[in-house]
């Protein structure tokens, strides 16, 4: 038995927009427990259960109150909920035999960009242009795979399998043949779950979206999924609204592969680290056979390392997304027959079949345009407006004051805009659409003043999308905070027309890497019964197979490749990935930074023939965009990470690469061969921002059997500076700080703090005010593992927590509470946030001894990434 548990705190979080002010992303004194000896080590299920018995007859002689959640069977753990802190308290005292104990933390639904759409619609053939540019439809007409005999496990909000599409059935013989309710409809992710047999998604609609993504086959509308003959299993893990919890989503994973899963989609994730339980245990779960395809996050605002696990695991594929080429649109008719599409927070289309319009300002992206009462003649009519200078609300309760029966607002950003408000004294129609429909539409007008009717139509119309093929804005940043190159794939996930529960519209347009991800795991289904089914082709080569044949694409509207760290291999290609001879591994090329590349900067791939003769390679070079991901301020060395990273597109920082291998090279049939490059930092890295630098090595077969040029890609990317050297405690004169310093019986200390980047620990330890080396020991809360950063710039996104006087007796002691995350959504004041802070961490108040009465100092200590927990140096404190 290990004498310190080995504690590792994770914070799942499905890629949300939070609502709350303060969340509350844990569940108190729940923790999955790993036993110290692995399941394969018992002879049988009944010897792990006796052992699992006499565990729990440890924790009754101790009296220690629990109630048990889930049992697992691919790793030796369970999920337990212990009645107080008390009783989670004395179980870290006894250790029992624990290997790790992971903290149970609530999981957000997914959040995705929706736009719903009719369920029958003339347009819908027209949304599919990618599958000829992924390869799908050459696969299924050239070589007839429809993903046959192939189960995809979906661990989402359940699949509403009484929709045509997805076979109007659930069990033997239907279409979702496979699942489990772990939750039912009325579970919130703090109350107790209800779990049935049945999977169904009628109120929701996120996990039924995702499976019309993998496989819908719709005969009406000839709407096909990415492999439309595949067999789901659908694992429900989300009641209709509220949270769910991580020990949830590994018991579904678990079930997945249990119920023969060949693949499973998981379009959520957590902070951001491999070593998360779910990145673990997809990992496990993936060394087993189940390929995992896992979305690599939406959180594209917020800059570089915030790709999410589980899709960091090493095994699992993290998906990117780019947007699709076309997408059914509410639409405007103008008189010339001009068409122009627009959105509304609702999906309905406008309550008018005809309406007069006129703009609220007779200038173009007008300040504060509609921000005070109208001076147009409104009465009667719809008014066009732009975005900014005040609350959506208030321009169109102006317009609607003015008599107007309707508002648009266009986009002062490129691409469209939906203006959603909550105000319940609107009652006119409002929407949104893009800067340049906009300006389209405003000049139309200005130019036709007596003939300015124009027409709503009821049939949604297929627009194309300005931004199709290249990535789509929310898609998050990579790399791992590790430097593991991620994301890995990139696949249509932006403006994507899919099944929707029939009770809530049969269809619907929604975007996310959420829908990226499925369709790469539809991809899998077919690579799969390329090789005849089931687990035929493993994890390793799996992702070999789809990151060779990715084809890198160029940043919108430029000749420049866009960084690997935000599309990883490029655009997934499943046709060349099941039919090419030849694979190169590794499959990528990690360079960490220069205090911890490769010796010399030299790499070595190895170039498998698998063809039947003899064939020639070439080897080059293709250089991608380098991504500035930070600022230097003033003229010292303060680093700050950007939300918006600056592109480099003009080689001003590119690795410096050498064919140390001949550039052409002959490798025999069946055989294969080594070749090494050498991949240097940018010569001036030194003086540069911290940035990552990335790009290609490209092997170009000769000839191929399509006539075309067969290249495999193998992406590379580094950091330009030590990765030690970043900032990771936020240290100036606001933060930390105490917004309370006097502990009372009434009310404990309250300490603020921000992370400029994630911490792989956090740590607060109470030392002698006169002498900070006299150390009392840590703070009950104050241990957190891989803990997420906060957007710096903003002073309400920050970490909270409260302190009671006490100290802990041990880490795990002191991994009893959490950190509480306030948001940017609203604004409180101090006295707000320390309420709900206390109420979040009261928990804690009687864990550890308390210290006597005194003046105390709080030291707060962020590890840097690579660090070592042993020594300060590697610490911000």
């Amino acid at each position: 038995m290990l004498n310190m548990i080995q504690l590792m705190i994770v914070s799942i979080a499905l890629f949300a927009v939070s609502t709350s002010s303060l969340e509350i992303d844990f569940v108190p004194n729940t923790f999955v427990i790993e036993f110290d000896r692995p399941i394969q080590s018992f002879a049988s299920k009944r010897h792990v259960l006796s052992k699992r018995s006499l565990f729990y007859q440890q924790l009754e002689a101790y009296n220690i109150s629990y109630e048990v959640r889930h049992e697992y069977e691919i790793i030796n753990a369970v999920s337990i909920a212990f009645k107080s802190a008390h009783d989670s308290s004395l179980f870290f005292e006894k250790s029992l035999g624990v290997k790790k104990a992971w903290p149970v933390n609530t999981v957000s639904k997914p959040a995705v960009y929706q736009t719903k759409s009719q369920d029958s619609n003339d347009n819908v053939s027209s949304l599919f242009g990618l599958y000829n540019a992924t390869g799908i439809t050459r696969v299924r007409d050239e070589l007839g795979i429809t993903g046959q005999g192939i189960k995809v496990g979906i661990i989402d909000t359940g699949v509403d399998y009484m929709h045509p599409a997805l076979g109007g059935c659930f069990g033997a013989n239907c279409r979702v043949a496979y699942g489990y309710d772990f939750v039912g409809d009325d579970y919130m992710g703090d109350n107790a779950p209800s779990p049935d047999d049945d999977p169904r998604d009628t109120c929701n609609g996120h996990g039924t979206h995702v499976a019309g993504i993998i496989g819908a086959r719709d005969t009406k509308l000839q709407f096909t999924g990415i492999a439309p003959d595949v067999t789901f299993g659908a694992y429900r893990i989300f009641g209709c609204s509220g949270s769910s919890s991580d020990d949830v989503i590994m018991k579904a994973m678990e079930r997945a592969y249990l119920d023969g899963m060949d693949i499973i989609n998981l379009s959520l994730g957590d902070v951001g680290w491999p070593e998360s339980p779910a990145s673990l245990l997809a990992d496990e779960l993936a060394l087993k056979g189940m390929i995992v395809c896992a979305a690599a996050g939406n959180e594209g605002d917020k800059g570089i390392f915030e790709v999410g696990a589980p899709s960091l695991g090493k095994h699992a594929l993290s998906i990117a997304s780019v947007d699709n080429t076309h997408v059914l649109s509410h639409t405007i008719r103008l008189q010339n027959n001009l068409t122009l599409g627009y959105l509304t927070a609702n999906g309905a289309v406008f309550n008018v079949s005809t309406a007069r319009l006129t703009t609220s300002s007779d200038e173009f992206l007008a300040d504060r345009d509609g921000c005070e009462p109208l001076k147009v003649n409104a009465m009667g009519k719809i008014v066009l407006m732009n975005r900014g200078g005040c609350m959506f609300s208030q321009k169109i309760l102006n317009a609607q004051e003015a008599g107007a029966i309707g508002v648009i607002i266009y986009n002062n950003n490129p691409g469209p805009v939906t203006p959603s408000i909550s105000d319940g004294k609107v009652s006119i129609d409002y929407g949104g659409i893009s800067k340049a429909d906009g300006y389209e539409l405003f000049h139309y007008l200005r130019r036709n003043p007596n003939s300015d009717t124009v027409e709503f139509l009821k049939q949604d119309l297929s627009f194309p999308v300005p931004t199709a093929g290249s990535i789509s804005a929310f898609s998050s940043w990579g790399l791992g905070p590790d430097l593991s190159l991620k994301p890995d794939i990139s696949a249509p996930g932006g403006q994507i027309y899919s099944t929707y529960p029939v009770d809530m519209g049969s269809y619907a347009t929604l975007s996310g890497t959420s829908m990226a991800s499925p369709y790469v795991a539809g991809a899998v289904a077919l690579l799969q019964e390329s090789r005849g089914g089931n687990r035929a082709i493993g994890a390793q080569e799996v992702r070999t197979m789809l990151i060779n044949n990715g084809h890198p694409f160029n940043v919108l509207h430029s000749e420049s490749l866009e960084s690997v760290a935000r599309q990883g291999s490029g655009l997934i290609d499943v046709y060349h990935a099941v039919t090419s001879d030849t694979s190169v591994f590794p499959e990528q090329i990690r360079l960490n930074d220069a205090e911890h590349g490769a010796q010399n900067n030299e790499y070595t791939l190895t170039i498998k023939n698998n063809g039947r003769l003899a064939s020639e390679y070439q080897i080059s070079h293709v250089v991608a965009s380098t991504a500035q991901g930070f600022k230097i301020k003033g003229t010292g060395s303060d680093v700050f990470p950007l939300k918006k990273p600056i592109l480099l597109s003009h080689h001003e920082a590119d690795a410096v690469v050498d064919i140390l291998s001949s550039p052409v090279v002959l490798v025999p049939a069946n055989e294969a061969l080594n070749v090494t490059v050498r991949i240097a930092p940018p010569a001036n890295a030194a003086s540069m921002p911290p940035s990552i630098y990335s790009g290609y090595i490209a092997i170009s077969k000769s000839q191929d059997n399509d006539g075309g040029g067969d290249v495999k890609y193998v992406p590379y990317a580094g950091l330009t500076t030590n990765l030690s050297q970043l900032p990771v405690l936020l240290v100036n004169s606001t933060t930390p700080r105490l917004l309370s310093q006097r502990i009372n019986v009434f009310s404990p200390a309250l300490l603020s703090l921000q992370l400029a980047e994630a911490s792989p620990l956090l740590s607060v330890s109470v030392v002698n005010a006169a002498d900070v080396s006299q150390n009392y020991g840590l703070i009950p809360g104050g241990y957190s593992r891989y803990v997420g950063r906060n957007s710096i710039d903003d002073p309400t996104d920050v970490l909270i927590m409260s302190w009671y006087g006490n100290v802990a007796t041990s880490p795990e002691q002191a991994s009893l509470g959490t950190f509480a995350r306030h948001s940017r959504t609203q604004q409180e004041d101090v006295q707000q946030q320390d309420l709900l802070a206390t109420a979040v961490n009261q928990h804690v108040s009687q864990i550890g001894t308390k210290l006597d009465k005194g003046v105390y100092k709080l030291k707060v200590m962020a590890l840097k990434p690579f660090g070592n927990v042993e020594n300060d140096q590697d610490y911000d404190i």
